[in-house]
């Protein structure tokens, strides 16, 4: 049964939201295959996901560089407020969403104390412009390559 909602907008069913959350991949995302495809345009070749530390979407091993593609929802753009936006299950998607948050930053940390430089991109950037964020990464590896 969906219940209206006052903008028009029909509520979801459990159904619904649990099959919508089981088609969520870990790997090959739209923001993921957008960044590649501009990382390659760009004359780069990362290693996808390496296993290792954090399990980045990107990688440059020579010169110690990992690339993050996060989404907004799995880990917690814009926190604080969005949080707030959860009606369902509220108790397990703010311990999950800030589990993923304080791993996060326990990643970028150990990974630095490893000696790789870490970039994370938020989803919005990806989708604004893959091109731009391919050229961060760019950056990144040049600086990394300078310093060795």
């Amino acid at each position: 049964m969906s219940h209206r909602l006052g903008s028009g907008t029909r509520k979801r069913t459990r159904a619904e939201i649990s099959f919508n959350m089981s088609q969520v991949r870990s790997t090959g995302s739209e923001i993921e295959r957008l960044l590649e495809e501009a990382l390659l345009a760009e004359k780069l070749r990362p290693v996808k996901h390496a296993a290792m530390l954090g399990h980045p979407d990107f990688i440059f091993k020579c010169m110690k560089v990992a690339v993050f593609c996060d989404s907004h929802f799995w880990h917690g753009f814009n926190w604080k407020t969005k949080k707030r936006e959860i009606q369902r299950n509220r108790s397990f998607w703010w311990a999950k969403i800030s589990g993923n948050i304080r791993r996060d930053r326990l990643v970028n940390r150990r990974l630095k104390q490893d000696g790789w430089s870490v970039i994370r991109f938020w989803e919005h950037q990806i989708l604004k412009s893959p091109k731009r964020c391919a050229a961060r990464v760019k950056e990144m590896i040049i600086a990394a390559r300078n310093r060795t």
